[in-house]
């Protein structure tokens, strides 16, 4: 049997590879991973930062003894002290529900010290409108944890070795629990020395040789005045959850038009309706065997990106072989629906071949499906993983579930209602002429990532309207070998001239010759480098950090719209900002480790505005407008007002 279709015939063979591949990007992809907070009784921890600012993944932490030094046999108490940012808490030691992440200390066994239980600040009772009544934590949270050292312990130099556990939320959300490590490295001197006591002040509420029960409770040192404003995002507000599970429905159902995706549509319809003339209940179960596919692949795609956080959802693109892959994948399929080869697969494989319509051969194709889409995803759905992955895994996940349901939606209803099938033409030159169309659609989404690869900048894109000039000329001369009557001529020409002239517009803007580059003196980006960017922070200078990429298409409306603005420039001019661009395009760019600290889901486009003074950036996330960076600009002094402070 031959297989005329490559979306149809092909998934038997290529599922078990693009499955293959999404299983070893777990191994080929850096991990996300949040640094862990290690502190000295010198030095405070680096902070990781989301990319929604004042959202830190791990919190500022120090931790001092109350002696210089410690001494066998004596006792001493080590404070760990924790920031959270205005706005923010954290769950207290004692939350009022089980299930709530306790603010908890755990130190590591240490063969020359004993510790005692630590002593917790009292928590405060408050009620938030998304999360109800709660014990926590608000400001400078300082906790005592006692220890005495063993009267045999060695001398010499000792390392006290802890981990903190908190979990971080505003009034709506929550944030994922955190467990960042931290250590103290002191000295153990000989029984009966003494030695001056360390920062006094911070230890007043504790009081030694005091018995350590674990429920004891100490009042923390009021919380130290902080004059460094909080890091501000450009978004107009939050969404809700239950607005974001919307959207993630929306997404999906979105993936349906996409070029990667659309074909399958009328194919899958076709088949519901043959199993529905046997059995309607057949039908339906058809249908959601291909809907168990679509949402798996969503499931799998949540694991790797919000659980196992293996994953950076919009890096996947940099990664020369994933590319390349995905493009000779879109390139075979587009030649099999332009009929240009046949496939005779063996017969082994015909037991899960979706065209007999069986259930394991419907997931597959369910999961070969959502495979494809990933190449052609929403403008929803970066910016929905990148919600999600700031949220615990029992919110994201099932928001990601719920774009595969959105994807999967129209497929269940046309095997509930296969009447509605008979719409779809299933035979005939028009229907091959679809299809045709459909091969275009993928040759130029192949296109659009080879192109990315080999062009930086958006005049890549050129390539992409000449698939699409070719596909609009083929489709007017195809319509005039098979009518003679002008009105189906018409529905092609207008077509064509829809496809080719929303191209060209698209293409025009995005390379700037519809909208001429802005003419401010000095109005470029500066490649991005390590170096370059800790010389201009360790100068004083505020610089502003554009992460990009040739495969992000809303990264190319901002380039093509918001820098080449006139206005954005003369701001940025006026304080003496410097601009840097990291292109990401290419797997080793440098500047990933960055975006990985403002957003651990690796999701661009990202504009992050860095401030003398201010430890949190602040940061544009997903599309803006010039209106909202002109705003974020505004928090930057200009040169003549640093100038008179």
């Amino acid at each position: 049997m031959l297989i005329m279709c490559c979306m149809d015939r092909l998934a038997c063979r290529v599922l078990p590879i693009l499955m293959a591949l999404l299983a070893s990007i777990a191994h080929a992809a850096p991990a996300a991973t949040s640094p862990a907070a290690t502190t000295t009784t010198t030095s405070a921890a680096a902070t990781a930062r989301t990319s929604k600012p004042a959202r830190p993944t791990t919190l500022p932490a120090t931790c001092d003894l109350n002696v210089q030094a410690l001494s066998q046999g004596g006792e001493a108490a080590l404070a760990i002290v924790v920031e959270i940012p205005s706005g923010y808490h954290a769950q207290s030691n004692t939350p009022t529900k089980d299930a709530y992440i306790p603010f908890k200390i755990t130190m590591e066994p240490n063969a020359a010290v004993e510790f005692g239980e630590p002593i917790y600040p009292k928590g405060e009772a408050k009620t938030y409108p998304g999360l109800g009544p709660l014990n926590v934590y608000e400001g400078r949270v300082v906790t005592y944890m006692p220890l005495r050292v063993k009267a045999d312990a060695p001398l010499g130099p000792v390392t006290l070795n802890g981990q903190l556990q908190y979990q971080i939320c505003d009034d709506q959300i929550c944030l994922p629990p955190r467990r960042p490590k931290f250590k103290v490295e002191t000295n153990i001197a000989p029984a009966g020395t003494k030695f001056e006591p360390n920062k006094p002040e911070l230890f007043a509420a504790y009081t030694p040789g005091v018995a350590t029960p674990a429920t004891a409770q100490a009042t923390a040192p009021p919380p130290a005045a902080t004059s460094r404003p909080a890091a501000v995002v450009a978004a107009k507000r939050e969404w809700t959850m239950w607005t974001w599970f919307g959207a993630a429905v929306l997404a999906g159902l979105l993936f349906n038009v996409m070029p990667c995706v659309l074909p399958v549509l009328p194919l899958k319809a076709a088949a519901f309706h043959r199993a529905a003339e046997h059995h309607r209940g057949r039908s339906i179960a058809l249908g959601l065997a291909f809907s168990f596919g679509i949402v798996a692949v969503f499931g799998v795609l949540a694991l790797l990106v919000l659980v196992l956080r293996v994953v950076q959802w919009g890096q996947l693109f940099s990664y020369g072989w994933f590319v390349w892959t995905l493009v000779a994948l879109l390139t075979v399929c587009a030649l099999g629906m332009f009929g240009v080869f046949s496939l005779e697969l063996p017969t082994a494989l015909y037991g899960v071949d979706p065209r007999k319509d069986t259930i394991g051969g419907n997931i597959i194709f369910g999961a070969f499906t959502a495979i494809l889409a990933t190449p052609c995803t929403a403008p929803l759905l970066p910016g929905l993983l990148l919600w999600a992955s700031s949220q615990p895994s029992y919110i994201g996940v099932p928001a990601m579930l719920l774009v595969g349901v959105g994807m999967a939606l129209p497929y269940f209803i046309l095997s509930a209602t296969p009447e509605l099938a008979k719409k779809f033409p299933r035979s005939g030159p028009w229907p091959e002429l679809f299809k045709q169309m459909m091969g275009f659609m993928l040759l130029a989404v192949a296109v659009y990532f080879a192109g990315g690869r080999l062009i930086h900048g958006p005049e890549f894109w050129w390539l992409v309207v000449a698939v699409i000039a070719i596909a609009s000329l083929y489709l007017v001369a195809r319509t005039v070998q098979l009518s003679p009557n002008a009105r189906p001529l018409g529905i092609s020409a207008t077509l064509a001239v829809i496809m080719l002239g929303g191209a060209l517009a698209w293409t025009a803007r995005i390379t700037g010759l519809t909208a001429p580059a802005a003419t401010v003196a000095g109005a470029s980006f500066v490649p991005y480098s390590d170096a370059e960017f800790q010389n201009l922070r360790d100068a004083g200078k505020p610089v502003l950090v554009k992460f990009t990429a040739n495969w992000c298409t809303t990264c190319q409306v901002i380039e093509g719209t918001v820098f080449r603005d006139a206005s954005v420039w003369n701001a940025i001019k006026q304080r003496d900002i410097a601009a840097l661009k990291v292109d990401l395009t290419d797997e080793e760019a440098p500047g990933k480790d960055l975006l990985l600290k403002l957003n651990p889901a690796g999701g661009i486009p990202l504009t992050a505005i860095f401030v003398p003074g201010r430890e949190e950036p602040i940061v544009l996330a997903s599309i803006y407008s010039s209106a909202d960076l002109l705003a974020a600009l505004d928090q930057v002094p200009t040169m003549a007002h640093a100038a008179a402070q």
